[in-house]
């Protein structure tokens, strides 16, 4: 088995990326093989430093071209 850091060079991903985008990316990759989204270090920083606030973090990209979100609406 390949080691994050190996598997991450073999896809291309740029080792001096910054932190947020490399946990994205594994992030994505979590999401993708097993269907759960997992909260990063950096998301879980913010909700430590701020509790009572609800952190909702965008989404930065989606593929699921047939979820209501991104689906264009019909004008009436």
């Amino acid at each position: 088995m390949k080691k994050v850091g190996k598997l991450m060079e073999d896809l291309g991903f740029n080792k001096d990326a910054s932190d947020s985008a490399k946990e994205a990316f594994i992030k994505y990759l979590i999401k993708q093989s097993t269907g759960h989204d997992v909260i990063t270090p950096s998301e879980k920083r913010a909700i430590q430093e701020n509790p009572q606030k609800i952190v909702n973090f965008p989404r930065q990209l989606a593929f699921d071209f047939n979820d209501e979100e991104t689906t264009p609406r019909k004008k009436a």
